[in-house]
């Protein structure tokens, strides 16, 4: 019985937000107007989400959750309040954006994973004649990590910031040179994985042919230099505290039709360690994106890439990823919308050369997860999302796999 009023006590919590959020619109709806600050280059906005995830802490079907975290449950749920701004202005050629947001979370259960986060950015979008032109902009996200690849119930915070900038100059009207400039910064909060920490600044050059149908195919060059700010290599180590890593390849941005869109690029990629040049690393890596909209209601997105990560743990130097991913998209009316995103992956945890190879030996973990979406809009400035979310991981490594089920209801308003 205690169950059941449990039960019934959520359900009228999630009608209690739903019917609230409307008011709270029914209220403000006559102020929109005389709200809109700046002809709408200015946006607030409030958002509310409950999710309800079974397998918090990604454990193992066959793991007893009261020996390893302490609680006869996997699962728990949670709300994060959201507040926050967008901004974007226009200055003559130049328009500069902004956007930040609060995220505040609390769990019924797992109360030692209440944290607050935030998501910032800035960008300027420059641009000087009718041939020069680009983007200086800055990221930062502070968030709890992700329990797939942290064992335990002690949470992460996790900061990643990135700056970056970059520049295209039309040479000729066929001929475009592009480059640019990254830096990030990712830091862990937790002691534990603290010799995680990265920092990566890279450099990359482009040089593309343009078709008179605006059709590009070029050569590229990048370098990436990366450092473990936390971690002193020591002899035996298996892990380095620095790398180098060169590319050169191939780029295209092509329109097939008027209703296909292909962007993709294929390197050949040369990683150097700095004191283990047995990790040294060469192969190949691609990752193409195809857009199709057959009508104005339905999309579809797919992306296929093989691609490598600056990922360490006690089992490799670096971890391969190949993957396809599908991201369908229908507008059922001008109201509702239902959105989908497929992925199927495989991670090689590779500690010795061996892209080419493809890593056989080690840690293999295969990723799938399909998600769907339903939005609703009542109002231009009201939203309402509804989401479910089935993950899998199986592993060749013991106690890696999980299996978990998310589903989550958010209400957003907007001003």
């Amino acid at each position: 019985m205690t169950r059941d009023r449990g039960a019934q006590g959520r359900a009228g919590l999630w009608f209690r937000i739903v019917g609230g959020a409307i008011a709270v619109t029914g209220l403000f709806m006559p102020a929109m107007k005389a709200f809109a600050l700046w002809d709408d280059k200015l946006q607030l906005f409030a958002e509310e989400k409950f999710t309800h995830d079974d397998n918090v802490f990604r454990l193992p079907k066959d793991l007893d959750p009261a020996t390893s975290i302490g609680s006869p449950s996997k699962g728990d749920t949670y709300r994060t309040t959201s507040l926050g701004f967008n901004f974007n202005v226009p200055v003559s050629r130049q328009r500069f954006q902004a956007a930040f947001a609060r995220n505040d979370t609390r769990y019924d259960q797992f109360t030692d994973l209440d944290f607050t986060g935030h998501d910032a950015r800035a960008v300027w979008l420059w641009q000087l004649g009718n041939d020069l032109s680009g983007q200086l902009g800055y990221t930062e996200n502070l968030s709890l990590a992700s329990f797939a690849y942290i064992q335990g119930r002690t949470p992460d915070p996790l900061k990643t910031r990135q700056a970056f900038l970059n520049a295209a100059f039309l040479v000729t009207p066929r001929w475009r040179l592009q480059g640019g400039w990254g830096g990030l910064e990712q830091t862990n909060g937790d002691p534990a994985y603290q010799v995680s920490d990265i920092n990566i600044v890279s450099t990359d050059a482009t040089l593309s042919y343009i078709t008179s149908a605006n059709n590009s195919v070029g050569l590229s060059a990048r370098v990436e230099d990366g450092r473990f700010p936390n971690r002193e290599f020591a002899p035996g180590s298996p892990l380095d505290n620095a790398y180098r890593q060169y590319g050169a390849g191939i780029v295209v941005d092509w329109t097939a039709t008027g209703v296909s869109h292909l962007t993709a690029r294929v390197d050949h990629i040369s990683r150097r360690y700095e004191h283990l040049p047995q990790s040294d690393v060469d192969g190949n890596t691609a990752l193409a994106r195809y857009n199709w909209t057959p009508t104005g209601k339905f999309s579809l997105a797919a992306t296929v890439r093989r691609d490598i990560s600056p990922y360490q743990d006690i089992q490799s130097s670096f971890v391969l990823v190949k993957g396809v991913s599908l991201r369908p998209k229908l507008n059922v009316t001008e109201k509702i919308d239902v959105s989908g995103v497929f992925d199927y992956s495989n991670w090689y945890f590779l500690g010795d050369p061996g892209l080419v190879s493809g890593g056989v030996q080690g840690r293999v973990d295969r990723v799938r997860s399909a998600t769907a979406t339903v939005s609703y809009r009542p109002a231009r400035n009201l939203t309402f999302l509804m989401s479910a979310q089935r993950e899998l991981r199986t592993s060749n490594t013991p106690l890696a796999d999980y299996a978990v089920d998310v589903v989550s209801l958010t209400a957003r308003i907007a001003f």
